[in-house]
């Protein structure tokens, strides 16, 4: 058995709450490499996120995540400002070692748009290799997240997930969508 790994409470803290924004934001641990000019071929954003690794982001990493989520927002016209400060904890936070667990962001606290993200991107659900109608879409998502949504739901997140590429429309005459 592996001994857990050991990182202080504020590295913890830090690395769940960039998690919760880039999940909130649509973005990818993909995209997260670009915004850190990291190099393709390395997985950092791997080892950050992992339980198995004491990764951890710095201060350079954090202000960069902070322009690139702010711009993000805006995009999303959510406007809300990131800066440095908006990563670390309270200022009465404990600090401690503690053993390194990542959040694991269940569907059921999130919306249309994040679970359909998160089963796309992050847990790569396979129901998405197939064609499906928004209908069967909604009905997915809305199970994976115990929430009853409809089509109705859906259809401007679909189109918005098609433009970024995200899924595929089987033709104009057919609204079926899959995974490209």
């Amino acid at each position: 058995m592996k001994k857990p790994v050991l990182i202080s409470s504020i590295a913890l803290y830090i690395i769940n709450k960039i998690k919760v924004i880039r999940i909130s934001l649509d973005l990818t641990t993909r995209d997260i490499q670009k915004i850190l000019e990291l190099s393709d071929d390395g997985n950092i954003l791997g080892a950050i996120e992992s339980n198995l690794n004491p990764a951890k982001y710095h201060d350079e990493h954090l202000n960069k995540l902070a322009k690139a989520f702010t711009i993000k927002s805006k995009e999303k016209s959510l406007n809300t400002s990131y800066d440095i400060n908006d990563f670390y904890p309270p200022i009465d936070f404990e600090e401690k070692m503690v053993e390194k667990i990542v959040i694991k962001i269940k569907p059921t606290e999130l919306k249309q748009t994040d679970v359909l993200y998160i089963l796309l991107a992050e847990e790569k659900d396979s129901f998405f290799d197939e064609w499906h109608s928004a209908k069967e879409i909604a009905h997915h998502c809305g199970s994976k997240a115990e929430k009853n949504w409809e089509a109705k739901d859906f259809t401007a997140i679909i189109e918005a997930t098609v433009k970024k590429g995200t899924l595929l429309r089987k033709s104009d005459d057919e609204a079926l969508f899959k995974r490209p």
